[in-house]
């Protein structure tokens, strides 16, 4: 309600990271903003320097990143508008420079009941030891370092309520990607199993939807869904490794009073392909055979009390189905296990 508002904002944070072997990562990242609002214009400008160093026996990098994104938005009761520019410059070990659109409109078809909206951007994604190990911790060493661009990215869906507590959001998308990244098994058989991260090198297209469904039917009561489903146009590999096409997840939470609470999930992923090598007879090259990784579901249950504002104890029950589900190729996950603790809030 402040007329001629005008707002900024700095923050800092970064990290040190190594594993057990010989790799380690230093990043820190300075990011801010300024905005400057009369009545229905915005205008602005976010920015960021991401500094990053990363090393392993075979080479040691500076990879870093400078991001401007100067925008301009208006907004009325039935409409948004965001129009704006991803100006992104790669330097160290890479020296590019990147213009993306960074352009978003929403318009209010229905009042109260039905948004559309549509997207266009784009960005680097920064290569990351840290991200790869925290995803898959079963990777090699000396992995390869590529940032991957998203060239451009564009989504159009539908948002809104359909009736009182039930929400949902609808989105179709294309997304055109140089240097997709992806683990894949580069190990011989019969030998200890670890993943390299591999690039699709040129332009993969990502095609797919995704769906959100929210229902509130009270304050005591929450369910939910999640749908994600992908096709991927590869460039040079054969498979998009290890990349499900396909993820479902849906709970609920249910309040049974103000200190008792129960919860349940269901996650379904989709089948993947990866890859195993055999040694030729003939003194040849490594012959590739694609392999299923076959989908899986994985239901899990919870439970909390609290008993009082401060202190609650809570137990969890995971893989109630007690499958064994292989995320990656030979290393299934945990079956059937049940832990518990007590949360304290300051």
């Amino acid at each position: 309600d402040v007329p001629n508002e005008f707002t900024y904002a700095v923050k800092i944070d970064g990290y040190k990271w190594s594993d057990a072997f010989q790799a380690n990562e230093n990043n820190l990242v300075l990011t801010g903003f300024i905005n400057e609002t009369v009545k229905q214009f915005y205008a602005g400008l976010n920015a960021s320097l991401d500094l990053g160093t990363q090393k392993d026996s075979l080479y040691s990098y500076s990879n870093s990143l400078v991001r401007l994104n100067p925008y301009l938005k208006f907004q009325g009761d039935f409409y948004k508008i965001d129009a704006g520019l991803n100006l992104v410059r790669e330097f160290g070990f890479s020296s590019r420079p990147f213009v993306f659109p960074a352009v978003r409109l929403e318009l209010q078809v229905i009042p109260k009941y039905l948004r559309i909206f549509a997207e266009a951007k784009g960005d680097v994604n920064k290569a990351s030891l840290r991200d790869f190990s925290d995803e898959n911790p079963f990777i090699g060493q000396n992995i390869t370092i590529i940032n991957s661009v998203d060239k451009l990215d564009i989504s159009l869906g539908l948002k809104g309520t359909i009736a009182p507590g039930l929400g949902f959001k609808a989105t179709v998308f294309r997304n055109s990607v140089k240097d997709l990244t992806m683990f894949a098994n580069t190990t011989f058989t019969g030998s200890n199993n670890k993943f390299s991260v591999i690039y699709d090198h040129g332009n993969s297209k990502i095609s797919g939807f995704n769906g959100e469904l929210d229902f509130r039917a009270s304050e005591d009561f929450d369910l939910f869904g999640r749908v994600e489903f992908k096709n991927y146009e590869m460039a040079t590999e054969a498979e998009a490794w290890n990349l499900p096409k396909f993820k479902l997840t849906t709970g609920a939470t249910v309040h049974i009073t103000k200190q008792l609470s129960v919860n349940g999930t269901l996650y379904y992923r989709g089948s993947a392909y990866d890859r195993i090598y055999s040694v030729s007879p003939v003194d040849g090259p490594p012959v590739a055979t694609i392999v299923t990784i076959k989908g899986f579901a994985d239901l899990n249950g919870g439970v909390e009390y609290k008993i009082n504002n401060r202190i609650s104890i809570f137990g969890q029950v995971n893989n109630i189905l007690n499958s064994t589900n292989q995320v990656w190729l030979y290393y299934p996950s945990y079956g059937f296990n049940i832990f518990g603790g007590v949360g304290f809030h300051f």
